[in-house]
């Protein structure tokens, strides 16, 4: 429950955030093992970014030491109808790109969101800072106006910026049904979406234009449609199409999930499978098929601990050879505290199961603070 408190003192705390461009998304790892909906913990329908009640609750019993999980430790209490939160993620480590191993150390992610909300429509925002070149530009990854019937289940509807909801939404941006999937990092575009969220069923479905401000690589205007059945928390289905069309070409994305919830060995099953149909321009090439697809398995050790161990596979041209690739990710989430998250993340990939040219690999330590 909210307390009460001076937004002056709370408008001061968030001024002192700098932001650089990034994103954050849900921990689909907790559907199912946790709860049947990730906007069972999230403000969003789709998950990410600004945790409700519920998901601090969540924050706090997954910590190993615990914490008040609430913003800023509970220094700074809110009005009920106010949301305020925000992440920042550095990392550093080693990685190979196939020409040696080298050093590598930057920030993921600083961002800071806002959501105000009356009798169930609000406004849902973030802000921050995106380099563009040599110099720095203020940007809001996503901003939009929200209705919501009910917390965390029922009919919502939202319009502004944000990303179309499909497959399994995974937080790392570098899972290949992300990275090629249509759900790239910074392809949130203007749009237009309703959906249903309840315990056995949820559906979301979205009309998009193409972003008029910024030249992102998922440029186009479509539509996409995502729906998944639960029985029980045991397990899920999914099924997702998404078609976009601009001046260079018109994709089509048609995608499958899945999710298995093993609750006595403490081992989530996920997989995700796409195929695009890329039809390109007049004289711009032929049409072309991909498929996309991933394979994860969440061990949940204790509370406050958790691993991935996840295989990708992209085949950008199903009729050229060793375009191909493979990864294998290993990732190992410690949450020591309801505010911080550590993550060892590793990958090994191959071009062509090696015929494609050089493998390329890292293992990056990442720091995560919620604020």
């Amino acid at each position: 429950m909210r307390r009460t408190s001076s937004l002056a003192i709370a408008a001061a705390a968030a001024a002192l955030v700098v932001v650089t461009a990034g994103a954050a998304h849900a921990y689909p790892q907790y559907q199912l093992s946790k709860e049947q909906t990730c906007g069972a913990c999230h403000i969003s329908p789709a998950g990410g970014g600004l945790l409700n009640d519920n998901g601090e609750l969540t924050a706090e019993d997954e910590a190993v030491w615990g914490g008040n999980p609430a913003f800023l430790h509970g220094l700074v209490t809110l009005p009920d109808a106010l949301s305020i939160g925000g992440d920042l993620r550095f990392a550093g480590g080693v990685h190979d790109n196939g020409q040696g191993p080298g050093g590598a150390a930057f920030p993921m992610q600083t961002e800071l969101y806002v959501h105000g909300e009356h009798e169930g429509f609000g406004v849902y925002a973030t802000g921050g800072m995106t380099v563009d070149g040599n110099s720095v530009k203020p940007a809001s990854r996503e901003h939009y106006l929200l209705y919501r019937q009910g917390d965390g289940e029922g009919l919502y509807a939202r319009a502004g910026r944000f990303m179309p909801v499909m497959g399994l939404r995974q937080a790392e941006h570098v899972l290949y049904p992300r990275r090629f999937g249509g759900t790239a990092l910074f392809t949130e575009v203007y749009g237009a979406g309703v959906g249903w969220l309840s315990s056995e069923l949820e559906v979301h479905a979205t009309g998009f234009i193409a972003d008029p401000f910024i030249d992102s690589i998922e440029r186009g205007s479509g539509g996409a449609l995502h729906v998944e059945k639960r029985f029980g928390n045991k397990l899920s289905i999914g099924h997702f199409d998404r078609l976009t069309t601009s001046d260079a070409d018109t994709r089509l994305h048609v995608g499958l999930t899945g999710k298995l919830w093993l609750e006595d060995q403490k081992l989530l099953l996920a997989a995700e499978g796409q195929v695009i149909r890329q039809d390109f321009a007049l004289d711009r090439g032929p049409t072309r098929y991909q498929v996309v697809g991933q394979l994860l398995a969440t061990y949940f050790a204790r509370p406050g601990l958790f691993v991935d161990v996840g295989l990708g596979h992209f085949d950008q041209d199903l009729a050229v050879a060793d375009v191909d690739r493979d990864a294998v990710d290993v990732n190992v989430h410690v949450f020591p505290h309801a505010h911080v998250e550590l993550v060892l993340m590793t990958r090994y990939q191959l071009l062509g199961l090696g015929g494609g040219g050089d493998g390329s690999g890292y293992a990056l330590l990442m720091a995560h603070y919620r604020i």
